[in-house]
């Protein structure tokens, strides 16, 4: 239970912090400093060229952790040579079917694609993960798409110097981080994200969310959701908005809900809003998966999402430049 102490300074904060506050840079360049190694890589199994899914697995490592991290995936490759890649980050369920019809559309337009399948959240966890770990998941995923930008070298297909990230819903969130602080990757492509993690947290109305919420209340005796808000204001320190100045609006693509509850319309918009407004952005006025399945579920939307990849890959990578 939580202290008469932390009560009154969640109290305190909850008059003043309702919102996002923006980071230093010098806190940005320690954040993007935890992020910026080279993973030992060691690849399990390489796919046979198909644009059916065939498996991927490896092992990966970040500083941050004190053993390997196993990965599997799978692939999508073409035929062809020198073909660029998109790195795919599924949906909170994990990958479904409309994420492997993503990863052939991908194939099919001379497009390799990877699909993690691992989950990386400690959403799944039988226990109740300490509250840092939403820190952690960051870390993993970056050190799992930093690991198939290594792999990916020796797929003789596929040209690693053209790498694009496709996320969507918790996806997208996490992708809008890993995407902030690998510069390696030149364009996304994100469905349903927004930044202000502790805000989605605490108010999303999907399941595995609210499940984590319910126990976290729980554990720290808070009444209230405004309370849990604060509690993440004062314990996450990774979140998609402190990346945004990092990122070029013209490499980024998206789809947004306006009326979204599983990660809330505002949060969306204020990504959107951060980034300097994409010209590249639709918006929907649909709930969450059915943003989701009016994008994925439709094949014109899918090829000229890999048809906008292609001429992102054709330009040089603009964001290969130090940090601010």
């Amino acid at each position: 239970m939580k202290s008469a102490m932390t009560a009154f300074v969640l109290v305190l904060m909850s008059q003043f912090a309702w919102s996002y506050t923006p980071i230093s840079d010098d806190r940005l360049k320690e954040i993007i400093a935890e992020f910026t190694y080279t993973p030992e890589v060691q690849i399990v199994k390489l796919p046979q060229p198909n644009c059916k899914a065939q498996d991927l697995e490896y092992v990966t490592t970040y500083p941050q952790r004190p053993t390997p991290l196993n990965i599997k995936a799978k692939a999508f490759i073409p035929a062809g040579q020198n073909v660029p890649v998109v790195l795919m980050l599924p949906a909170l369920g994990g990958m479904n079917q409309l994420d492997e019809s993503m990863g052939e559309t991908f194939c099919k337009n001379n497009i390799a694609a990877i699909l993690i399948t691992t989950t990386l959240t400690g959403l799944d966890s039988d226990t109740l993960v300490p509250v840092s770990d939403h820190d952690h998941t960051h870390r993993r995923v970056a050190s799992a798409l930093k690991g198939a930008m290594i792999v990916i070298k020796s797929i003789a297909q596929i040209n690693s110097a053209k790498i694009g990230l496709f996320g969507v819903s918790l996806g997208g969130i996490l992708g809008s981080v890993a995407y902030g602080v690998i510069p390696e990757i030149s364009a996304a492509t994100f469905l349903v994200n927004g930044g202000d993690v502790p805000f989605i947290l605490a108010y999303s109305d999907q399941g595995s969310i609210v499940k984590l919420r319910n126990l976290r209340m729980q554990e720290q005796g808070f009444k209230t959701q405004q309370e849990y808000e604060m509690y993440l204001r004062a314990n996450l320190t990774i979140d998609p908005l402190h990346f945004t100045k990092l990122i070029d609006p013209q490499t980024i693509k998206l789809f947004l809900s306006k009326t979204d509850k599983s990660v809330p319309s505002e949060k969306q918009i204020e990504y959107y809003n951060a980034l300097g407004g994409p010209r590249e952005t639709s918006w929907y006025s649909l709930s969450h998966i059915n943003t989701i399945v009016s994008v994925l579920g439709l094949g014109p939307a899918k090829i000229k999402i890999a048809q906008w990849f292609q001429s992102r890959f054709d330009l040089p990578n603009p964001r290969l430049s130090p940090v601010p």
